[in-house]
């Protein structure tokens, strides 16, 4: 389980609290939002459409982490590298107080590696076939982390539209959309989304993402600050970047760029 926790923002993936909210419950909708028609629809679609079209290339940034799980409470900082054309992803995990490293993250194509200097570990998994739960005991969708993490809006795969809404007072919108697996309700503020919630059809776990602080450089658009709150496991996740820098061609470490100590455990998962 410990083997993803610092992982658990961006990403994907490193937490500490303060404290846990209640996973909070939605008023009623028929009371605030009416159906909205299919041109709507259909430019709710479009909106996220332009967001992720023009993800960022290249970015990194530095971050801060707060964050819970049931009683235990985390805070870690750390950096971040990513190049979309290289399919790369590169996050270090530093210790709140000394500063030290205690994970590295590399994601190179649909491989990933986590490794820990104490402890001389490293795992190693594929994006492809990943089960968060069998590191951090929640089952929330690595593919829906890793697109928060590539700067874009996260839409599940194959999905079908449930249903449109517009606020009554006009302040904003819902498209909720569904597949096999899921129901995602996107909200939207001044025609940008602001807010995803995901229920697990099977499980019923429910998910809130909060998309907050949005830098802005052209037409790439990236939320400096997200949000994650679970339910039933009482988990809360608060990320903070800082020092923005997109779209400027970075040096994305892979496992190969570092040294590694020669009694490395290395355990395939």
């Amino acid at each position: 389980m410990r083997a993803m926790i610092p992982l658990m923002t961006v990403l994907v993936a490193a937490l500490v609290g303060c404290g846990t909210a209640p996973f909070r419950q939605d008023e009623e909708l028929a009371d605030r939002y009416h159906p909205s028609g299919k041109d709507e629809i259909r430019g709710m679609l479009a909106a996220i459409d332009e967001i992720n079209a023009h993800a960022p290339e290249y970015y990194a940034a530095d971050f801060s982490i707060n964050g819970s799980l049931a009683d235990r409470r985390y805070r870690v900082l750390g950096s971040v590298r990513y190049g979309k054309k290289e399919r790369r992803l590169y996050v270090t995990f530093l210790d709140y107080i000394f500063r030290s490293p205690v994970t590295t993250f590399f994601q190179e194509g649909d491989v990933i590696r986590i490794y820990y200097p104490t402890e001389k570990k490293m795992y190693i998994d594929s994006r492809k076939t990943i089960d968060l739960s069998n590191y951090v005991g929640i089952a929330m969708d690595f593919d829906l982390l890793s697109g928060l993490m590539a700067g874009t809006v996260p839409v599940i795969p194959g999905h079908s539209v449930r249903q449109g809404l517009i606020a009554n007072d006009a302040t904003g919108s819902m498209l909720i959309l569904e597949n096999s697996r899921f129901y995602e309700t996107l909200s939207f503020k001044d025609n940008h989304p602001d807010r995803i919630k995901l229920i697990d059809r099977k499980t019923g776990e429910p998910f809130e993402i909060y998309l907050e602080k949005p830098v802005v450089q052209g037409a790439a658009r990236f939320y400096s600050r997200i949000v994650i709150v679970g339910g039933s496991d009482r988990f809360r996740l608060d990320i903070r970047f800082s020092g923005v820098r997109m779209n400027t061609p970075v040096k994305v470490k892979t496992h190969r760029d570092l040294a590694f100590p020669r009694d490395l455990k290395i355990i395939q998962m």
